[in-house]
């Protein structure tokens, strides 16, 4: 025992322990046997934290909380129900009555951190379990009052009482150091989730961004939890984040497994596990790249009739557009192919409005990129608005640099209505404000002034016609995809599918599958790097590349 240990486990402290004990359990051989199992784990305990670099902050507080968890195991193995206030001070002798000073004063700090545990484990309680235990303890309602108040049956309240007390109890039995362990290191340290989305997810997007909201899908994302273990994950009572979990609910981003108990909807897989997955798919889709541009750009003639307003925009500028609608339709014949080779038959309906996955990446988690990757990023985020004659969707397909964010801003409820109309006719009479909001749009790159009129800079199709237009690629680049399907399929069974819950597995075939079949970042990788045809925007600041239109 070194000298500071020597100072603080002194015979003063030994005696006090000696007292303490046998003041509880009123048996000498008992508190013999209970002091000298207390003060051996508090000097091991003591010893641990000092190796870790995190000694008790207070010794005394932190060492009479150590000995009243271990009398409550004391009391557990005995199936004593109660605690035993001990011998009267009168059967002791003079000098060892003069020690209860020093517990009685310790006694108190215990009792002063018991509350603040106590608080704490109730704030730990589920919302449900939470109102039960306020108004039958705290405001002294009967059951029945509390079943009529709820709305609920008095069976029920029953339950939920009863599991409160029964998760009280675990909480208050488990070790406090344990408890401060792991919540300092999950709560102080949040893991990074990146996701990725499609369909309906931008009207949630910038929900899901909410750094508490990852921290709970994260928490939530292999097996299912309840509230107090979120609250423990994060380092949050559950009163600050119960309307994100029933937001998060409502929207089937997670779901009930058991009352108050949830797991994700949708695949988090490791970081790693998708830039494995990424690099090899990367090298697989550029070795086609010289032939699929070149298919892409044999086709412009025929695409470009499919396009509404195709003699306002060049080929190189048009293409930022068709290089997307190509990649999806060499996509397309790789999923059919794999519908027919896939062991997973799972129809493709996940019952949702969207589509997502996420990428979680913990504090100590070293990412290496084993490979050259060599992609740029894309988009695929759909914004739609009614106008007075139209319902239009504004697809950024682009929503990465080089291109700046702030694309997704500019058509918006209040003007789509005034683009739209200078798409169908470009010599529109405008209002002073209009003329406003057109000058923004010029200047953005979305309208340009030519030929005497103002003229939408953006490709607009119909629906239909998109979906023409992906089968024009899809027929045309159908060898190509035969070719790279069977490798792209063993990549994503490779690194990806391990890290899928089966409850899952409908998100994997339908939805990261159809990402690693798609090779769009390659294509424009290749297109800005290597090719000839993607014309290059002289400030992507100021350009609407890689935006479109749909109309119905």
């Amino acid at each position: 025992m070194n000298t500071q240990e020597a100072q603080l486990f002194d015979g003063r402290l030994m005696e006090a322990t000696y007292l303490w004990c046998y003041r509880h359990v009123g048996s000498t051989h008992d508190a013999e046997d209970l002091s000298q199992e207390i003060l051996l784990e508090a000097i091991i305990s003591y010893r641990k934290a000092c190796g870790r670099g995190e000694p008790p902050a207070a010794f005394y507080p932190w060492f009479w909380g150590l000995a009243q968890n271990r009398l409550r195991l004391f009391y557990r193995s005995r199936k004593k129900q109660a605690v035993l206030l001990g011998a009267s001070v009168g059967e002791l002798s003079d000098r060892e009555a003069s020690y209860f000073d020093l517990c009685d004063i310790d006694e108190a700090l215990v009792a002063e951190e018991e509350r603040a545990r106590l608080t704490y484990e109730l704030s730990l309680l589920s919302r449900i379990q939470r109102e039960c235990v306020i108004l039958y303890y705290l405001r002294s309602r009967s059951v029945k009052e509390i079943a009529a108040c709820l709305g609920i049956p008095e069976g029920t309240v029953k339950s939920r009482l009863f599991d409160a007390r029964k998760n009280l109890k675990k909480g208050m039995e488990e070790p406090m150091e344990n408890n401060e362990t792991k919540n300092k290191r999950l709560s102080y340290a949040p893991a990074e989730l990146n996701m990725c989305g499609s369909n309906n997810i931008p009207s949630h997007w910038h929900f899901l961004q909410d750094t508490m909201v990852k921290q709970i899908l994260v928490a939530c994302a292999y097996e299912g939890k309840t509230v107090r273990d979120i609250a423990e994950a994060i380092g949050v009572a559950p009163v600050y984040f119960e309307d994100k979990i029933d937001y998060l609910l409502k929207h089937r981003f997670i779901k009930e497994t058991a009352p108050s108990t949830y797991i994700d909807d949708f695949p988090v897989v490791p970081q790693q596990a998708d830039v494995d997955m990424q690099v090899a798919a990367n090298a697989i889709h550029l070795a086609t790249m010289p032939r699929v541009t070149a298919i892409i750009s044999d086709l412009l003639p025929e695409a470009r009739k499919l396009i509404l307003n195709e003699r306002d925009l060049s080929d190189g500028y048009l293409l930022w557009f068709l290089y997307v609608r190509a990649a999806w339709g060499m996509g397309n014949c790789m999923k059919k192919r794999y519908a027919e080779v896939c062991p997973h038959k799972v129809a493709e309906n996940n019952g949702k409005s969207w589509r997502l996955f996420g990428r979680v990446t913990y504090p100590d988690d070293q990412i290496t990129c084993k490979g050259e990757y060599k992609g740029m990023g894309w988009s695929n985020m759909h914004y739609h608005f009614r106008t007075a004659k139209h319902s239009i969707t504004v697809a950024n397909l682009y929503e990465a640099q080089p291109f700046p964010a702030s694309r997704d801003t500019l058509i918006t409820e209040g003007n789509a209505d005034l683009v739209m109309r200078l798409w169908e006719n470009p010599h529109t009479v405008l209002t002073p404000n209009e003329q406003e909001t057109a000058a923004h749009l010029i200047q953005a790159g979305f309208l340009v002034n030519r030929d005497g009129g103002i003229r939408l800079n953006v490709p607009v199709m119909t629906w239909d016609d998109t979906w023409k237009l992906d089968e024009l690629y899809a027929a045309a680049l159908d060898g190509i995809a035969a070719e790279v399907v069977d490798d792209l399929i063993r990549v994503g069974d490779t690194h990806m599918l391990p890290h899928v819950r089966p409850d899952l597995l409908e998100e994997y075939v339908h939805y990261i599958m159809t990402l690693c079949f798609s090779c769009i970042n390659e294509l424009f990788w290749y297109g800005v790097n290597e090719g000839h045809d993607l014309e290059i925007p002289a400030d992507y600041e100021t350009s609407a590349a890689g935006m479109a239109i749909y109309i119905r």
